[in-house]
């Protein structure tokens, strides 16, 4: 059964998304105290007394925005049309604004049910001013500190009441999550394929994001830092099934970030640790920057599959004489794999799911044990180990995601250019392009003298 989307809407600086926050029981989306910090949609499922839905948080709704605002602003209005209920979010503090007034005649007008949140109730104090919001003609306001979890049990109570068909969660998912009791969910199935894409700012990678999805889910416009929080899409790709993108905010240099750029970053960091692959976007007229590598090395030290995207490649002029570069440069990498693309025209991007579901499939994979000793041995009988460390004797692969091997033998570990002929042997045999590989190294024991 599909799972019932919430939008939660309301103006600027009201508390929405600290509410989505309480909600979905722990810190998901960005909160800050700054106005007009949410842009994009973001979605994350919750769930509450076995009751699973989606939870929508928006940008703050404002009277003749503009620019990027208004793209913002056409994002929400998306969100309303396509929930099966919608939650208004007023600041009791501030009592009804004209913005809260258009927004609930709007409301009035969409067939889905509409619940009142008046937020900010932090104690019995702010209590008589919640009736005065009645006057917005949407019924019985709900009062609730976001904040501090105040009311939102009964605010969740009144959600599944009017989602009755809000598929049942089981086992350890019917905890009360809203509430913080028990363990949160991830809110994201592991079964299904998880792809992030990163990069610095600008490179066009909310662009490419909505191609990838097929709609416009995150917000466009030429200034840089648009998008700040992650924001993600499940999109079912023929043969594949559901697929899960990741857009992110753009990542700077950590000493650079500050402010609301500080949380963008973390969960920028954060979707790179979630993801089984992750595609890295650069802009293809600048060439791969020394932000670009160090972001890439992010992503293998991570243990996730790399993909190096070169966006805005309609706009490279000496185009062979560039992938020739980029490809030379993916060397070092992990031999990552180069895509060429263009958001605006859509070249490229059709090959980019079924690239990273093969990275994934190789990421996943496991080689015999009898193949990997095989390869050990025709590894050193064509380059010996050092003498200072002795001779390998055995390897056998421990784990997946990224793929692990244990060597056995010799005196003491080998040197780090003797580890980087034995990755780039594996890599090689094992198509391992753009897949990180993890190498331990135990050498032999001497028993002790009597």
């Amino acid at each position: 059964m599909t799972v019932p989307r919430i939008a939660v809407v309301g103006r600027q600086n009201v508390g929405k998304s600290t509410l989505v926050n309480r909600l979905f029981g722990k810190r998901e989306t960005i909160a800050h105290d700054d106005p007009g910090v949410t842009r994009d949609r973001v979605e994350l499922e919750a769930m509450w007394n076995g009751r699973r839905f989606g939870l929508v948080d928006t940008a703050g709704y404002l009277h003749r925005a503009r620019g990027v605002e208004a793209l913002a602003g056409q994002q929400s209005l998306r969100a309303i049309e396509d929930a099966q209920l919608v939650l208004l979010v007023v600041d009791v503090a501030s009592g009804i604004t004209e913005e809260d007034a258009q927004l609930g005649r709007r409301l009035r007008r969409v067939t889905a049910p509409v619940v009142l949140v008046v937020n900010k109730v932090d104690s019995r104090h702010e209590e008589a001013d919640v009736p005065l919001f009645h006057s917005l003609g949407l019924g019985d306001p709900i009062a609730v500190s976001a904040q501090h979890g105040r009311g939102v049990g009964e605010l969740l109570d009144r959600v599944v009441d009017l989602l009755p068909d809000a598929p049942k969660a089981s086992g350890r998912d019917t905890a009360r999550i809203g509430l913080g009791e028990g363990e949160p969910d991830e809110g994201v199935s592991d079964e299904e394929p998880r792809f992030a894409l990163v990069g610095r700012p600008n490179v066009g990678k909310s662009s490419l994001f909505n191609r990838l999805v097929g709609e416009e889910r995150a917000v466009v416009f030429e200034e840089a830092g648009t998008t700040r929080d992650s924001v993600d899409a499940l999109v079912e790709w023929p043969g594949a099934g559901q697929i899960r993108f990741v857009d992110t905010a753009g990542m700077r240099r950590e000493i650079r970030v500050q402010g609301v750029e500080y949380y963008s970053f973390v969960r920028a960091a954060v979707a790179i640790d979630r993801a089984d692959a992750v595609a890295v976007i650069i802009d293809a007229p600048e060439g791969l920057t020394a932000e670009d590598e160090k972001i890439a090395f992010r992503v293998l030290e991570a243990g996730r599959a790399l993909l190096l995207v070169a966006n805005k490649w309609d706009l490279v002029e000496d185009k062979d004489r560039r992938f020739k570069q980029l490809t030379e440069e993916a060397t070092m990498l992990g031999r990552a794999t180069v895509i060429r693309t263009s958001a605006v025209h859509g070249q490229g991007i059709a090959r980019i799911p079924n690239v990273l579901l093969d990275l994934r499939r190789r990421w996943s994979g496991r080689a015999s044990t009898s193949r990997v000793n095989e390869l050990l041995q025709e590894a050193q009988g064509a380059n010996p180990s050092p003498r200072s460390s002795g001779t390998l004797h055995y390897a056998a692969q421990v784990g997946t995601r990224p793929p692990s091997f244990v060597f056995f033998g010799g005196g003491r570990a080998p040197g780090p250019g003797y580890r980087r002929y034995l990755e780039n042997r594996f890599r090689e045999a094992f198509h391992l392009d753009g897949v990180p590989i993890r190498m331990r190294f135990r050498p032999r024991t001497r028993g002790r003298s009597r």
